[in-house]
C-alpha cells in the first residue's frame, strides 16, 4: 500500500490504539498446526484508483485437508476488517457470534476491528472439505474513505491444532491480539517465548495472521527469530514479510492478508529455554492478529489437586488425599519432585512424588498434617508441586502458574479460647444473697474466633453431658445458691458429638451501706482565701455504722468516688477548695472493694466577725514607741456574760489560730506606730464562730519638761541639764546655751548628751567648767506643732 495520505495520517499511526499480542493458549504433546482462510478483497489496495468504485466480497471459501493420522484438537476462527465491526457471521451456514473482539484505531476516522470464536465443534463435526465464511458485509464501511485512502481490508482464517502420534513432542503456542506493527525504523513488536526446553530443532516453525499487507510496499518488513531475519522465498522475501500471501496454499493473491508459516529450525538451538520474536515495518500499516509457534520441547507439566480432607474431633491432625498430575506435558515428571503443604500461607509439611509420572498420567497419595495452634480452625489448606521456598519452579516445566491447589478446611478442634471468668457481683442494698448474672460473657470467651460452634449452660455436669434442662435465659440468670457452679458446653455444629465442658463460679458479695453524715463547719482561719483545715474522719464512725470489714475513702468529685481514683490523701488535715465544698465518701467492702456505696457531706468555713474600734494613744517614749496597758480597752468592748477574751495578738492570723498571743498585755510596748492589736473573743455557750475586735495603739510627741536649774557637782543628782521627753523623741531638735553676755557657750542635738555645765563652744573655752550663774537657752524642736522654747536656767556649783 503506497502512503498517499497526508502527514497527519502518518503521525497519528504512531499513537494507534490496539491490543498487544499475548499468549492465548498452549498445547503440549504430539501436536502441530495448520491454517485455512481467505481474503474478501478482490485486489490489492495499491491497485485501487481514487475516484473509481471499490468492491469487497461478503463471503469466501477455503479447503481443509487433514491427514488420517491427524486428529483435531482445537479450531479457532479469526476474522477482521475495516470499520467498527461485523460480529455476527456464518461458517458453513452456521451462525457464529464473536466470543472476543479486538479494535485498532489509526485515526478517529480510520479504524479496524477483529473477532474470535472457538469453532472446534463445527470443524470436528464437518471434518475435511470446503469451509465457507459468509454474511460478512463491509461494503458500506470501505466506501467511507478506506478505498480512497487505500487502507481497506477484510478476511478470515481458522487456526487448527491437531495431534499426530508420528510427531515429536512439541509445544504449540497461540498468541493473539490486534497489534499494529509500528511503521518506523526504530520500533517493532517483540514476543518473548519462555519455559522452553528445546531438545530438537527439527520441524520448528512460526506462523502469523496479519492484515492490510501489500506486495507493493516492502520497506523493512521483517520477521526475526533471536535477532535473525527469516524468510520463505520466493513467496516471502526477507524484507517483504507482509506481501499478501498464504504459505499453506502457496497463494500469492491473498490480497491485504498474510497467512504465513516459516521453518525456523536454523534459528533456534537445542537446549534453548527461551526465544525472541520480532516483527518490523517501516512503511506499510500492518496489524498482527495472531502468532503461532511450534517448538520441539520436552518438559513436564505438574499440577496438584487436593481430593479429600478428613480429621478427628478435638484434634489438629488431618489426613489429606491428593493427586499430582502430569497432564499436557511433553516429558515425564521425575520422582522426588517436591510437594509442599500450607495452612493460611504457613508451611506445614513437605513430601515428594514417589515415582516417575508419565505424560498424561498422575500419582495419588495421602499425608497426615499437624496444623499449628496459631492457625485458626477455619483456614485455607493449599499445596504446591515443584515450587521452591522463593516461589520459583525447581524443575523447568511448561507452565508454572498451575502448580497450586487449595481447599477450605474446618477443623473439629474445639478449645475454650480464653479462660472462663468466675462471675462475681455485689449484692444490692438489701444484701439478700440473690442477683442477676449475664452468663453469655463466658460464651464469647469460650468461642473466641472459632466458627461452627455453639454454647449452652447447665446447672449440673450430668445435665451438660446429656443435654438435659439447659438454662434458657443465660443473659438474665438468677442464682439459686451462693456460691453456685455453672457448666458451659462448647459443641461443634458440624458434629454435635464433638464438645467440651468447662465450669465457672457465681458469687455474691456484701455491699456496705453508707449512712448519711452531718456537715462539718469551721471558722475562717484564713480570711484571704476562706479556707480551713478539716478532719474529714470526724464523720467516719457515723458513715460506717459499725459495719465490719469496711473501709472509707474520701473524694472531691462523685466521678472519682465511683471510679475509685484520686482519693484525698490527708483526710485528717484537708484544706478545702471552696466553701461550701461537697466531700464524697466511698464505703467499700474491704475484701471486695468493687462492692461499695457512696454518700456525701459538706464542709463549710464560716466567716468570723471582725470589728475595729478606737484605740489607745500614749506619749512617745523614744523612737515612736511607748508602753501600753491593753486591758484598758476592755471597758469599750461591751462583752456579754457568755463571752470571754481568749487573748491579745499582733496579727489577725494569730488571732484566728490562737497562736503567739501577747504575754503581758498590761505592759505592751508597741513595735510600730501605729500598730494594730487584735482581740479574740469566744462565745462559751454557742457554736457560733468567735469574733475578733481590732484597735490601734499609737504614740504622739508630748511637750518636753525643761528644768529651771541643775547642779553639776558629781553627786549623781541633777548633774546635767536633762530635758524630759526630748531625746529620741524630737530627734531633730537643736539646743543653744548662751552666757549672760550673749556668748554661745554650748550647742547640742539628739546625738550630743545633756549639758553637764561645761562649754563646747568658744575659742579656748571648750571643755571648761562654767561658773555658777544664770544662762540663757534657745530650744528649737523642729516640730511644726511646737514653738521655739527660750528661757533661763540656773547652774549651781
Amino acid at each position: 500500500m503506497r502512503i498517499l495520505l497526508p502527514l497527519l495520517f502518518f503521525l497519528c499511526f504512531l499513537s494507534t490504539i490496539g491490543q498487544d499480542l499475548s499468549l492465548y493458549n498452549q498445547f503440549n504433546g504430539h501436536y502441530d498446526y495448520t491454517a485455512v482462510g481467505n481474503t474478501m478483497n478482490l485486489a490489492e489496495n495499491e491497485t485501487n484508483i481514487p475516484g473509481q468504485p471499490c468492491t469487497i466480497l461478503t463471503q469466501s471459501s477455503a479447503d481443509l485437508n487433514l491427514l488420517s493420522t491427524q486428529s483435531l484438537i482445537a479450531a479457532y476462527l479469526y476474522w477482521a476488517g475495516s470499520g467498527s465491526g461485523d460480529f455476527e457471521v456464518k461458517l458453513n451456514n452456521q451462525i457464529i457470534q464473536s466470543q472476543r473482539t479486538f479494535q485498532f484505531n489509526i485515526t478517529p476516522v480510520f479504524s479496524y476491528f477483529g473477532a474470535f470464536a472457538d469453532v472446534t465443534n463445527i470443524v470436528a463435526n464437518t471434518g475435511n472439505g470446503q469451509y465457507t465464511f459468509s454474511d460478512f458485509d463491509l461494503t458500506q464501511q470501505i466506501n467511507t474513505g478506506y478505498c480512497s485512502g487505500r487502507v481497506n481490508f477484510g478476511g478470515w482464517s481458522i487456526i487448527i491444532v491437531y495431534e499426530d502420534q508420528s510427531l515429536p513432542l512439541n509445544q504449540v503456542n497461540i498468541y493473539d491480539g490486534f497489534q499494529g506493527v509500528p511503521n518506523s525504523n526504530s520500533s517493532f513488536i517483540q514476543i518473548n517465548l519462555s519455559n522452553l526446553n528445546v531438545i530438537d530443532n527439527q520441524g520448528a516453525k512460526i506462523g502469523f495472521l496479519a492484515w492490510e499487507g501489500d506486495k507493493g510496499l516492502a520497506l523493512n518488513e521483517t520477521l526475526r527469530i533471536n535477532g535473525n531475519i527469516i524468510s520463505n522465498p520466493p513467496l516471502n522475501p526477507p524484507t517483504n514479510a507482509f506481501n499478501g500471501t498464504n504459505s499453506f496454499t502457496g497463494d500469492s493473491n491473498f490480497y491485504n492478508m498474510d497467512l504465513d508459516v516459516y521453518n525456523i529450525q536454523n534459528n533456534i538451538n537445542i537446549g534453548d529455554d527461551s526465544a525472541l520474536i520480532e516483527l518490523t515495518s517501516s512503511s506499510d500499516i500492518i496489524v498482527i492478529n495472531n502468532v503461532v509457534t511450534v517448538l520441539n520441547s520436552e518438559l513436564p507439566e505438574p499440577s496438584p489437586e487436593i481430593t479429600n480432607i478428613s480429621g478427628e474431633c478435638n484434634s489438629r491432625e488431618i489426613e489429606v488425599d491428593y493427586t499430582i498430575y502430569n497432564t499436557n506435558a511433553t516429558d515425564f515428571l521425575p520422582a522426588n519432585t517436591l510437594i509442599s503443604f500450607f495452612a493460611d500461607g504457613q508451611l506445614v509439611d513437605q513430601t515428594a512424588t514417589m515415582n516417575d509420572i508419565p505424560i498424561g498420567d498422575s500419582e495419588s497419595n495421602q499425608i497426615t498434617l499437624q496444623i499449628p495452634a496459631t492457625i485458626p480452625d477455619n483456614f485455607t489448606l493449599s499445596m504446591s508441586v515443584n515450587i521452591d521456598a522463593n516461589g520459583d519452579p525447581i524443575l523447568t516445566e511448561i507452565d508454572p502458574t498451575n502448580n497450586f491447589d487449595d481447599l477450605s478446611v474446618q477443623l473439629l478442634d474445639l478449645e475454650i479460647a480464653s479462660p472462663l471468668q468466675d462471675l462475681e457481683v455485689c449484692d444490692d442494698l438489701s444484701n439478700d444473697g440473690f442477683a442477676k448474672f449475664d452468663l453469655s460473657i463466658n460464651e464469647s470467651l469460650a468461642i473466641g474466633n472459632q466458627s461452627n460452634v455453639s454454647v449452652t449452660f447447665y446447672q449440673e455436669q450430668n445435665d451438660a453431658e446429656f443435654d438435659l434442662d439447659p438454662i434458657t435465659n443465660p443473659e438474665n440468670y438468677q442464682n439459686s445458691t451462693v456460691p453456685e457452679i455453672i457448666w458451659l458446653k462448647l459443641s461443634s455444629t458440624i458434629d454435635p458429638d464433638c464438645y467440651l465442658l468447662e465450669s465457672f463460679k457465681l458469687d455474691i458479695f456484701y455491699t456496705p451501706v453508707a449512712v448519711n453524715p452531718p456537715d462539718i463547719e469551721l471558722c475562717n482561719e484564713n480570711p484571704e482565701e476562706l479556707n480551713a483545715s478539716f478532719n474529714l474522719t470526724d464523720n467516719s464512725s457515723i458513715i460506717q455504722d459499725n459495719q465490719p470489714n469496711t473501709q472509707l475513702r474520701f473524694f472531691t468529685t462523685e466521678n472519682d468516688a465511683l471510679n475509685n481514683q484520686n482519693s484525698i490523701s490527708f483526710v485528717s488535715n484537708y484544706q478545702n477548695n471552696t466553701s461550701p465544698e461537697t466531700i464524697f465518701v466511698r464505703l467499700e467492702n474491704e475484701n471486695h472493694p468493687e462492692c461499695f456505696t457512696i454518700t456525701d457531706f459538706q464542709i463549710l468555713v464560716n466567716d468570723v466577725d471582725i470589728l475595729e474600734i478606737e484605740g489607745l494613744l500614749n506619749c512617745d517614749e523614744g523612737f515612736n514607741s511607748a508602753y501600753f496597758n491593753l486591758s484598758e480597752i476592755e471597758e469599750n468592748l461591751n462583752l456579754n456574760s457568755s463571752e470571754e477574751i481568749i487573748g491579745y495578738y499582733t496579727s489577725l492570723q494569730d488571732a484566728f489560730v490562737d497562736e503567739n498571743s501577747i504575754n503581758n498585755p498590761s505592759n505592751f510596748k508597741n513595735e510600730s506606730d501605729p500598730q494594730q492589736i487584735f482581740i479574740r473573743i469566744d462565745n462559751l455557750t454557742s457554736d457560733k464562730c468567735y469574733r475578733v475586735i481590732s484597735f490601734p495603739v499609737s504614740v504622739e510627741n508630748c511637750p518636753p519638761f525643761i528644768p529651771e536649774g541643775f547642779s553639776p557637782n558629781g553627786d549623781g543628782v541633777n548633774d546635767t541639764f536633762e530635758i524630759s521627753g526630748l531625746y529620741d523623741i524630737f530627734e531633730n531638735f537643736n539646743l543653744k546655751i548662751y552666757s549672760r553676755y550673749g556668748n554661745l557657750i554650748y550647742e547640742a542635738n539628739n546625738n550630743i548628751p545633756a549639758w553637764d555645765g561645761t562649754s563646747n563652744k568658744g575659742i579656748g573655752n571648750q571643755g571648761k567648767p562654767l561658773p555658777t550663774g544664770t544662762y540663757y537657752y534657745i530650744l528649737d524642736l523642729n516640730d511644726p506643732n511646737y514653738k521655739i522654747y527660750k528661757s533661763w536656767v540656773y547652774l549651781q556649783r
